[in-house]
């Protein structure tokens, strides 16, 4: 939103004074007050507020207001104006106030901060990670006396890898002449890593739907966390998690295919025949592991690898205690 600056009329009779006496040699000018203008010169005249001055009586009387900040010129201050230079200017019942404006083009921070990073991925191997910008200054914002796209380059500009500051010059050309700001700030690497799209509970496998991305600042990014959802997808939950949590290697495991307690088929499988019998698993196992399994007929212990969901191979060794 633009901030409109209220004048009052003390400042005009500084700067009338300045340019000669106040009072003009042409007396009682018919006149009537302008809609809103805009202006491209450095101070306001009084024909920019009233019509049918004449260029006799024409002055400037004051500075015009800073770029993109309108100044607001109410009924008091032209009822003084109108007295000081002798013009015929009669109140209207509807508005009795102009506002003036200076030609503006608005650089933001954020377009300053696009360069920024162009340049620095452009003098760098860096050119898919993503870059914050902080700026020294606060609420940067560049605010200049013309009417056009405005055009800026960053010059003289230099980036420190090592402690992530940098620094350039601004530069643009105006109808003043050239426009020269400084520049400095530094850089916050970030990394794109996978976190939990949604909450899920102890014992969850993880999908792909179960994840998206977030960038972070590279050193919050420690050794334990999964940076890849190739680590991540088909893995089990090790206890429960919100959304939006990064994870860490602790967070999960391989998913467990025979869980303690369980009822599992124990499986011996030569070329030329298969034996199943029916066990009670007494550990947690995922794919290879090995874990072991009380035979419910038999009532023996023996040890197995874990081949699939529910399904335990027993070792050569151990047919017998199987067979029994």
């Amino acid at each position: 939103m633009k901030k409109t600056t209220r004048i009052l009329f003390t400042s005009w009779l500084v700067l009338s004074g300045s340019a000669g006496s106040p009072t003009p040699c042409i007396a009682d000018t018919p006149v009537t007050l302008r809609p809103d203008v805009e202006i491209t010169r450095a101070t306001v005249k009084l024909s920019d507020l009233f019509t049918g001055v004449p260029a006799g009586i024409d002055r400037d009387i004051a500075q015009a207001p800073p770029p993109c900040k309108p100044a607001l010129y109410d009924e008091n201050v032209l009822t003084k104006l109108a007295k000081t230079y002798r013009l015929d200017w009669q109140e209207s019942k509807e508005s009795n106030r102009v506002t003036v404006s200076s030609a503006c083009t608005r650089i933001s921070s954020d377009m300053i901060r696009k360069e920024v990073v162009a340049k620095i991925k452009a003098n760098s191997n860096a050119k898919k990670t993503n870059f914050e910008v902080v700026f020294d200054k606060r609420n940067l914002e560049v605010l200049l006396p013309t009417k056009d796209d405005q055009d800026f380059r960053l010059e003289a500009f230099s980036y420190d890898q090592s402690n992530k500051l940098f620094r350039a010059t601004l530069t643009a050309q105006t109808p003043q002449g050239s426009y020269v700001l400084p520049i400095t700030g530094r850089i916050l690497v970030k990394r794109s890593i996978p976190v939990l799209a949604r909450r899920l509970e102890s014992g969850s496998i993880i999908g792909s739907n179960d994840l998206d991305w977030t960038d972070v600042p590279e050193e919050r990014v420690s050794a334990d966390i999964v940076t890849e959802t190739s680590q991540l997808i088909g893995r089990e939950v090790r206890h429960d998690m919100p959304e939006g949590d990064v994870v860490r290697s602790r967070d999960v495991i391989p998913p467990r295919l025979v869980q303690r307690g369980a009822l599992v088929t124990m499986r011996i499988e030569t070329p030329n025949i298969l034996i199943t019998a029916q066990g009670k698993a007494q550990q947690d196992g995922a794919e290879g592991e090995t874990v072991r399994v009380i035979n419910t007929q038999s009532n023996r212990l023996v040890e197995g690898i874990v081949v699939a969901p529910g399904v335990v191979e027993i070792r050569i060794a151990q047919k017998v205690a199987l067979a029994e």
